[in-house]
């Protein structure tokens, strides 16, 4: 794992896409050329030298519009990748929308720039590109390595709820080969194995210390050891955030967050947050403002009531704010008092559900940006109704409140819409990775992440 900014990220997933974005580069531009010499005509002149200048513009349009189709199609997910590999299916599907879109700039670009495309250099280019990608795809292993293995130390809760999260989040990057407690086998009448000596047998290069109950625990020395032989050795915590960008509620105490230096929050760390956020707000709503428009008759025109809704919600330090957004449910709709949203709810209106599901409802909240009650990134805020019953369920529930409510967030990126008290929990082990490794490197990669969601309308209900 690679950090920057105090946020962690996966440095097999940036090789691979650096590899692969060199490889479509240099592929693109040896099919095109190629396929510009076979399709030209027999007595044409072919000075390439003439050509090179829309030969690179087409590669440097390819290469990031084919890369941000394969973002997409999930397939920069080791795990996604791997299961591709052989069907190809999402492969060809970023290819076929890569070429259809570049395929339309190089038809307007003439009218911009003084260059002439070559005849079938389009078509080279995309078959360059994609024979690149495949022979990069068919390589994967070689490319960003076999799963790393993780040896962990206990059996217990602790010890198999870091197994599951392994497994549920870690994206094929990672792979349990042992979980062992050495006091059992002692219990057991065996001689126990030192851990440092198991994990060089087993080949592990990270160990995590993950035992529910420490006493009678003697592998510290063997721990140490590991460390001096070049393992990567972590508690149950400090290896969920690094590796799963998540901090477990279950394994987190208070003293992680007291001796965290990552939560001090310098004046000028604060302004350039600020002045982040408005420049961010103000641009969303300015490049919005006239498909607005047509939302707000839309609205209008398919149910009676108020164009926007305004609902109390928790922010920063526990403070209670109006929200704004547009309206997306029956006037009606908390005549019962308040509730979780639910998968297809009758209360939701026909524009409302097309509004939500495009999270086209959240862009009022620019105004709460703006006027300072939230950032534009940070944990989602909650009602003051649910707050006060999560806090009393889910401990460090109140740990959301140390940094203001955002438009978008970590957790609404890295797991789907939540609407109960254990969705809650879940999304609050994002939200506190945030609240302690936050920083505008994160927010700018959030909201790069929050337009993939955006466009394929993932997330919302």
């Amino acid at each position: 794992m690679l950090r920057v900014f105090h946020h962690y990220f996966s440095s097999r997933k940036l090789t691979l896409f650096l590899i692969e974005g060199l490889s479509i580069a240099l592929a693109c531009l040896l099919g095109a050329a190629g396929c510009s010499v076979l399709l030209a005509p027999a007595n044409a002149d072919l000075p390439l030298a003439q050509s090179l200048p829309a030969l690179l513009l087409l590669g440097a349009t390819f290469v990031p519009t084919y890369q941000f189709s394969l973002y997409l199609m999930d397939l920069y997910d080791l795990r996604v990748a791997a299961e591709d590999r052989g069907r190809g299916a999402r492969l060809l599907k970023a290819a076929g929308v890569t070429t259809a879109f570049v395929g339309v700039l190089m038809l307007l670009a003439p009218l911009v720039l003084p260059v002439s495309m070559p005849p079938g250099a389009l078509l080279g280019g995309a078959m360059g590109a994609l024979v690149g990608t495949m022979l990069v795809r068919a390589s994967l292993r070689a490319v960003v390595g076999v799963p790393s293995r993780v040896l962990i130390v206990g059996d217990g809760l602790k010890a198999r709820s870091v197994a599951s999260a392994i497994e549920q989040g870690g994206e094929d990057s990672f792979r349990v080969v042992a979980l062992v407690d050495p006091r059992r086998l002692e219990l057991e009448g065996r001689e126990p194995e030192q851990v440092d000596v198991m994990a060089e047998r087993l080949g592990a290069q990270f160990v995590v210390q993950a035992a529910d109950d420490m006493r009678g625990a003697n592998w510290m020395d063997a721990l140490l050891r590991c460390r001096l032989a070049g393992r990567r050795v972590y508690d149950a915590a400090g290896f969920c955030e690094r590796v799963l960008r998540r901090i477990p509620v279950a394994h987190l105490r208070t003293s992680d967050f007291a001796f965290a230096d990552e939560l001090t929050v310098t004046p000028l760390r604060r302004m350039a947050k600020r002045v982040f956020d408005i420049a961010v707000a103000s641009a969303l709503l300015l490049c919005a403002a006239p498909f607005l428009v047509l939302v707000v008759v839309a609205i209008k025109l398919d149910s009676k009531g108020p164009l926007f809704y305004r609902q109390e919600r928790v922010g920063l330090g526990g403070k209670s704010y109006g929200l704004w957004k547009f309206r997306s449910m029956r006037t009606d709709a908390e005549k019962d008092g308040a509730v979780w949203a639910r998968a297809n709810d009758d209360r939701v209106t026909r524009v409302g559900r097309f509004i939500r599901k495009t999270r086209i409802d959240e862009i009022p909240q620019v105004l709460n940006v703006l006027l300072g009650d939230m950032s534009f990134v940070g944990p989602r805020p909650e009602r003051p109704i649910f707050v006060e019953q999560l806090k009393q369920q889910i401990p460090f529930y109140g740990l959301r409140e140390a940094v203001k409510p955002g438009l978008t967030g970590w957790a609404q990126i890295r797991y789907p819409y939540g609407a109960s008290v254990e969705d809650a929990r879940n999304k609050l082990e994002f939200d506190l990775y945030y609240v302690k490794n936050g920083s505008l490197f994160l927010d700018m990669g959030i909201i790069f992440h929050t337009v993939r969601h955006v466009l394929l309308a993932r997330g919302a209900r």
